[in-house]
């Protein structure tokens, strides 16, 4: 999803008008996300378009004192184009839902470093996200634990989450491995 968006926003910025359906090479994608390009790699790739393409988003906005209910998908349908004779995987098509593409159109998404999709561990991927958003163009954001672990969606004891926390910091601190 991100490396899609991503490529919206790039024609965007180019002055182009970005289609819902998004065209790309498998390859480029494996490579741009830091994932591995064998065999194996090309079937989750396509594993996570299906799990994609099976998640159901439903949220809830009021205005002028009605609520209105909305559930759709991120993505509405992906195809994949393989080589008949090897089965290698060549392109991709993507189409976005209508409310993830008026979300980049509008731009209403945040720009992510490339490097984002070097950090492993889906916890510091959500620690550099809640500081992509929060901190914007300042220097530094400062945050409570107890808020943190909430925003991080942790059901650990606060101590166990105090631990991986400063796990996560020192690592930083010794390898410089958090974008921005």
């Amino acid at each position: 999803m991100i490396y899609c968006i991503s490529q919206l926003v790039a024609k965007m910025n180019k002055g182009e008008e970005p289609s819902r359906t998004v065209r790309l090479q498998a390859y480029d994608l494996l490579v741009a996300t830091n994932r591995q390009t064998s065999g194996e790699g090309y079937r989750l790739m396509a594993d996570a378009l299906t799990r994609l393409r099976g998640t159901t988003v439903r949220t809830n906005i009021q205005t002028g004192g009605v609520e209105e209910t909305r559930i759709f998908g991120l993505i509405e349908e992906a195809r994949i184009t393989r080589k008949t004779f090897d089965g290698r995987m060549l392109d991709l098509e993507i189409t976005l839902s209508d409310w993830v593409y008026r979300s980049v159109i509008s731009k209403n998404v945040l720009t992510l470093h490339r490097d984002y999709f070097r950090l492993r561990k889906p916890f510091e991927r959500r620690m550099y996200e809640l500081a992509r958003k929060h901190c914007g163009v300042k220097d530094e954001w400062k945050i409570g634990l107890e808020l943190l672990q909430k925003k991080c969606g942790s059901n650990s004891p606060l101590r166990v989450f105090r631990a991986l926390v400063k796990k996560v910091c020192e690592h930083d601190a010794d390898h410089g491995h958090f974008p921005d």
